[in-house]
Protein backbone atom coordinates (compact mmCIF):
# COMPACT_ATOMS: atom_id res chain seq x y z
CA UNK A 1 0.00 0.00 0.00
CA UNK A 2 1.38 3.42 -0.92
CA UNK A 3 1.53 6.28 1.56
CA UNK A 4 -1.24 8.06 -0.36
CA UNK A 5 -3.46 4.99 -0.20
CA UNK A 6 -2.74 4.63 3.54
CA UNK A 7 -3.78 8.20 4.41
CA UNK A 8 -6.78 8.03 2.07
CA UNK A 9 -7.91 4.84 3.86
CA UNK A 10 -7.76 6.76 7.17
CA UNK A 11 -10.16 9.38 5.77
CA UNK A 12 -7.70 12.22 5.12
CA UNK A 13 -8.18 14.52 2.13
CA UNK A 14 -5.25 14.88 -0.30
CA UNK A 15 -3.74 18.37 -0.55
CA UNK A 16 -1.51 20.10 -3.11
CA UNK A 17 0.65 23.18 -2.57
CA UNK A 18 2.68 25.20 -5.09
CA UNK A 19 5.36 27.86 -4.80
CA UNK A 20 7.61 29.64 -7.32
CA UNK A 21 10.70 31.78 -6.84
CA UNK A 22 11.88 34.92 -8.67
CA UNK A 23 14.89 35.53 -6.41
CA UNK A 24 17.15 33.91 -3.86
CA UNK A 25 14.79 33.77 -0.93
CA UNK A 26 13.26 31.36 1.53
CA UNK A 27 9.53 31.00 0.89
CA UNK A 28 6.81 28.89 2.49
CA UNK A 29 5.67 26.02 0.28
CA UNK A 30 3.08 24.71 2.72
CA UNK A 31 1.46 26.55 5.63
CA UNK A 32 -0.76 24.02 7.40
CA UNK A 33 -4.16 24.73 8.85
CA UNK A 34 -3.98 25.57 12.58
CA UNK A 35 -3.41 22.53 14.82
CA UNK A 36 -2.47 20.15 12.00
CA UNK A 37 0.69 18.33 10.95
CA UNK A 38 1.82 17.87 7.34
CA UNK A 39 2.63 14.57 5.66
CA UNK A 40 4.48 14.93 2.35
CA UNK A 41 3.85 12.06 -0.03
CA UNK A 42 5.26 13.47 -3.28
CA UNK A 43 7.26 16.45 -4.42
CA UNK A 44 8.10 17.88 -7.85
CA UNK A 45 10.94 20.38 -8.31
CA UNK A 46 11.28 22.30 -11.59
CA UNK A 47 14.09 24.65 -12.52
CA UNK A 48 14.18 27.17 -15.37
CA UNK A 49 17.06 29.07 -13.76
CA UNK A 50 20.76 28.17 -13.81
CA UNK A 51 21.56 24.72 -12.45
CA UNK A 52 21.55 24.63 -8.67
CA UNK A 53 19.99 23.08 -5.60
CA UNK A 54 16.63 23.35 -3.89
CA UNK A 55 16.61 22.97 -0.11
CA UNK A 56 13.32 21.91 1.51
CA UNK A 57 12.96 22.17 5.32
CA UNK A 58 10.36 21.88 8.06
CA UNK A 59 9.97 25.18 9.86
CA UNK A 60 12.89 27.01 8.20
CA UNK A 61 15.19 25.71 10.94
CA UNK A 62 18.72 24.38 10.70
CA UNK A 63 18.63 20.64 11.23
CA UNK A 64 15.07 20.32 9.91
CA UNK A 65 16.09 19.37 6.38
CA UNK A 66 13.60 17.30 4.41
CA UNK A 67 15.86 17.16 1.39
CA UNK A 68 18.19 19.08 -0.89
CA UNK A 69 18.22 18.19 -4.55
CA UNK A 70 20.49 19.27 -7.39
CA UNK A 71 18.49 20.21 -10.48
CA UNK A 72 19.96 21.09 -13.84
CA UNK A 73 18.85 24.12 -15.84
CA UNK A 74 15.52 23.56 -17.61
CA UNK A 75 14.93 20.32 -15.73
CA UNK A 76 12.22 18.78 -13.55
CA UNK A 77 12.76 16.08 -10.94
CA UNK A 78 10.34 13.99 -8.89
CA UNK A 79 12.34 12.48 -6.02
CA UNK A 80 10.87 9.36 -4.45
CA UNK A 81 10.26 10.32 -0.82
CA UNK A 82 7.66 7.75 0.31
CA UNK A 83 6.05 9.72 3.13
CA UNK A 84 7.65 12.33 5.37
CA UNK A 85 5.47 13.18 8.35
CA UNK A 86 6.00 16.22 10.56
CA UNK A 87 6.11 15.47 14.26
CA UNK A 88 5.13 19.05 15.19
CA UNK A 89 1.83 20.81 14.72
CA UNK A 90 1.63 24.05 12.69
CA UNK A 91 5.12 23.51 11.18
CA UNK A 92 5.45 25.15 7.76
CA UNK A 93 7.47 23.67 4.92
CA UNK A 94 9.95 26.07 3.30
CA UNK A 95 12.08 26.03 0.17
CA UNK A 96 15.23 27.91 -0.76
CA UNK A 97 16.96 27.75 -4.16
CA UNK A 98 20.68 28.29 -4.64
CA UNK A 99 20.29 30.16 -7.95
CA UNK A 100 17.82 32.84 -9.03
CA UNK A 101 15.79 33.78 -12.05
CA UNK A 102 13.72 36.82 -12.94
CA UNK A 103 10.46 34.96 -13.60
CA UNK A 104 9.52 31.84 -11.67
CA UNK A 105 12.76 30.03 -12.36
CA UNK A 106 12.23 27.51 -9.56
CA UNK A 107 8.89 25.84 -8.87
CA UNK A 108 7.96 23.29 -6.22
CA UNK A 109 4.71 21.34 -6.08
CA UNK A 110 4.13 19.41 -2.85
CA UNK A 111 1.51 16.70 -2.40
CA UNK A 112 0.35 15.29 0.90
CA UNK A 113 -2.11 15.46 3.77
CA UNK A 114 -2.81 17.49 6.89
CA UNK A 115 -3.33 15.44 10.05
CA UNK A 116 -5.31 16.75 13.03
Amino acid sequence: MSATEFYLSKGYTPQVRYQSWDALSTLAIWTPTTSTRVVLTDIVVSNNAAAGTMLITFGNLAGSKIGEWTVGASATITPVIGAIESTMYDREIFGRPSTSSSTGGWRVTAFGFELA
